[in-house]
């Protein structure tokens, strides 16, 4: 029981594995997840993450030019949140929730991340990893990842995956 949670993990993360993936309920209900295919298993299919790469907000650094003049130097960020995928389902009573990011290139100084849950600044984040959000919720949010510049205007904004909670609710 204790390699079910870790084959979740590598079928949540579709780099993880190079394969396909089956999936076989047995007599009580409980399925069964192999890279291996057998008697009455399925083949599944996963998504792959949502990739955006925004280009419409270009990010403006100054550079020093071997001649000691300034230039304009653009970076482009990459910002995902590449676990749970968009659309996942997350079922946790006390409302858990990992979110791993991706934030490429590194930020860059002058400019700060912002972790958002439907539209609204939750926390600053410093890089890629994981970030565990407690008490969330019920009900489908909106998570996504945005830079901003010191004066708070947004650099750039990255897409949003829906992750929907599923807590108990007693009436």
């Amino acid at each position: 029981m204790k390699i079910l949670p870790a084959i979740l993990l590598a079928l949540a993360n579709p780099f993880a594995w190079a394969g396909e993936v089956y999936r076989e309920v047995n007599d009580e209900g409980v399925p069964t997840f192999s890279d291996q295919a057998t008697p009455g298993a399925e083949p599944i299919t996963l998504r792959q993450p949502s990739i955006f790469t925004d280009t419409t907000y270009p990010q403006s650094q100054l550079e020093q030019r071997s001649d000691d003049s300034l230039t304009a130097k653009k970076t482009d960020y990459s910002l995902l949140v590449t676990n749970p995928l968009d659309d996942s389902v997350v079922r946790d009573n006390a409302g858990n929730l990992n979110l791993t990011i991706s934030i490429s290139p590194s930020v860059q100084s002058g400019h700060s991340a912002e972790l958002l849950m439907d539209g609204t600044k939750i926390r600053n984040v410093h890089g890629s990893g994981t970030i565990g959000l407690t008490n969330v919720d019920r009900g489908t949010h909106a998570f996504n990842i945005r830079i901003i510049d010191k004066q708070g205007n947004v650099i750039t904004d990255g897409p949003s995956n829906n992750i929907s909670i599923l807590r108990y609710h007693s009436p």
